[in-house]
């Protein structure tokens, strides 16, 4: 077992003092370093490892964002010769967990059935490595609904003492515990780096569910939903010397109230924050904890010599209320910060790059995740226009997602834009904003949108 470090109040409130990850961890400042493809275990099962691997290597990828641990879901898959829609298993695992990791752990990870007698994660990995292609072991943490299911004492409990069951709650020994061992087992497989996605307080609107709600939730509203109050978070706030109890009744009648047709602002959430006693201190407490609980796994993959991509959906703030996340104290334990290109213009990439530079730091290394088919290009033209604006606006590096969702000659095109770029060739390029986006949003109206979680990926 891995056994989660021990912090007192004191070591907590220091954290914004934690040094920066050392040289040898961290990722060169060269834009062309990293050019990675997200994708599932089955989907490199079904096109065979050799084959996917050889795949990779063609279209200049330095990286494969393999899924080591994922959520629930469905999924349409165009070019898969064994499935075309495949129902995912939630929170379960792609690799061989080691009882030397898991064996004294309470939560026990749910093996995927087409990882039950055969190590299809190593497979692919070690077949990627004969190609020179790396791969980074892709992490969904915190967002786990069979874990939730099996252990509800460990999930985000609400004001109200409802438990979030798609939620783990980072202030749970029990939930970090299993999580230092799932990455100490990932870093026993020669892997590259570990991408960690939903490292967060989940918020109450995750889109893990068909949501039903009869009523508009605000932003506030959403926000104090989204709070957890269970026992651990509890004594965590005893540590900072916050009435956590205070704050649970003062959260409550304001959200009674709410439900009473009263306190419906629009406003920004931090407009609200001070009306509420205490809400203040006990928001500045989930950051605190949220960035010491990663700097504990971050800490361990870079003793072990792996890198750290910490996955920010829809943040370019330094602080986000609902989940927690406090990117400039992430970023001091990260060696890169990714974020969703999603639904964006080409333009707005260097716009992305400073506003993620000012939340987390100017030294921080920015990854962008984009789609490099429906619905954000529409040929070849604008993968290589995604890509171009990407490294010319600062971008470190580029995953591009997913390799089963989209059509399989989008390969060719990521090809293609990678060649750019590593011949240099990625020159400036101007674009009618008004015309070309006009043409792409009408060409989608004929398309039925996916229900993408929250809109992660």
């Amino acid at each position: 077992m891995v056994k989660s470090r021990k912090h007192e109040s004191s070591d907590l409130k220091k954290i914004t003092a934690y040094p920066s990850p050392s040289s040898e961890h961290s990722i060169p400042g060269a834009a062309h370093d990293y050019f990675s493809m997200y994708c599932y275990a089955w989907d490199a099962l079904d096109e065979g490892p050799a084959s996917f691997a050889r795949l990779a290597r063609e279209a200049g990828l330095t990286n494969i964002s393999l899924a080591a641990s994922y959520h629930g879901g469905k999924a349409l898959l165009p070019h898969n010769a064994r499935h075309h829609v495949y129902f995912i298993e939630d929170g379960a695992v792609y690799f061989r967990p080691s009882r030397r990791f898991f064996g004294t752990t309470k939560l026990k990870p749910r093996i995927s059935r087409i990882a039950a007698n055969r190590d299809i994660f190593r497979d692919v990995v070690e077949a990627c490595g004969k190609r020179g292609v790396a791969t980074t072991a892709w992490t969904v943490a915190l967002h786990n609904t069979y874990l939730g299911t099996t252990y509800p004492e460990v999930t985000t409990e609400n004001v109200f003492g409802d438990r979030y069951l798609h939620s783990l709650c980072p202030s749970q020994p029990h939930v970090m515990a299993y999580l230092l061992a799932l990455a100490a087992n990932l870093a026993m497989y020669p892997i590259d780096a570990v991408e960690v996605e939903t490292f967060e307080f989940i918020p109450f609107r995750h889109y893990a569910f068909v949501e039903k709600e009869g009523m508009g939730v605000t932003p506030l509203a959403s926000l104090l939903l989204s709070l957890c109050f269970c026992p651990a978070c509890l004594s965590v706030a005893k540590r900072f010397h916050i009435n956590a109890l205070a704050v649970r009744k003062a959260v409550s009648r304001w959200l009674n109230h709410y439900f009473n047709g009263e306190n419906r602002s629009l406003g920004p959430i931090e407009s609200g924050i001070s009306s509420i006693p205490g809400l203040g201190e006990y928001l500045n407490m989930r950051f605190n904890v949220l960035a010491d609980r990663f700097k504990d796994i971050a800490e361990l993959l870079h003793d072990e010599k792996k890198r750290v991509i910490f996955l920010a959906i829809g943040q370019e703030r330094r602080l986000d209320y609902p989940t927690g996340v406090d990117l400039k104290l992430i970023a001091k334990n990260s060696d890169a910060i990714e974020t969703l290109f999603y639904n964006r213009h080409p333009q707005e990439a260097a716009g992305t790059v400073r506003a993620i530079h000012k939340a987390a730091g100017s030294n921080v290394n920015v990854y962008f995740a984009v789609r490099p088919g429906h619905p954000d290009a529409e040929d070849a033209g604008g993968v290589i226009r995604m890509t171009n604006s990407i490294l010319k606006g600062g971008g470190n590096g580029i995953s591009y997602y997913n390799f089963g969702l989209f059509e399989k000659f989008h390969v060719d095109w990521i090809r293609r834009a990678i060649g750019q770029a590593k011949d240099g060739k990625n020159k400036p390029f101007r674009m009618s904003v008004k015309g070309d986006m006009s043409r792409k949003y009408k060409a989608r109206e004929n398309f039925v949108t996916a229900n993408v979680l929250r809109p992660g990926i």
